[in-house]
């Protein structure tokens, strides 16, 4: 079944286009990024976990799975999308990642009761 998609466009002009949601098996899959590289710590008191430690890499490789995981095309290609973001201006990646963040992170600003 094909996805649905959308694009937006870059304050350059260039022309995204984004998967709208991640399937389940995919939000796992990122989340997995955090997981393999943290160190819990575990309460069976409280029943609680605490971040013992991670790795200062983790944020990179979420961002690049991300990248993988979302875009279907940058510039008219699906071809290095991943390689050819990297080269775009740091203010062009900040805004391609924030719409990617409203994909992967849907909850994410929304109050909780």
């Amino acid at each position: 079944m094909e996805r649905e998609t959308k694009k937006i466009t870059t304050p350059p002009g260039k022309v995204v286009e984004l998967k709208t949601y991640l399937t389940a098996g995919e939000a796992k899959e990122l989340s997995l990024v955090f997981l393999k590289g943290m160190k819990l710590d575990y309460d069976p008191e409280t029943q609680k976990s605490t971040v013992k430690d991670m790795s200062g890499q983790l944020m990179n490789e979420a961002e690049n799975r991300a990248i993988e995981l979302v875009v279907v095309s940058f510039d008219g290609s699906n071809e290095n999308i991943l390689g050819r973001l990297l080269e775009v201006k740091s203010t062009e990646f900040a805004f391609i990642m924030e719409e990617i963040n409203k994909i992967t992170k849907p909850d994410a600003g929304k109050k909780t009761k």
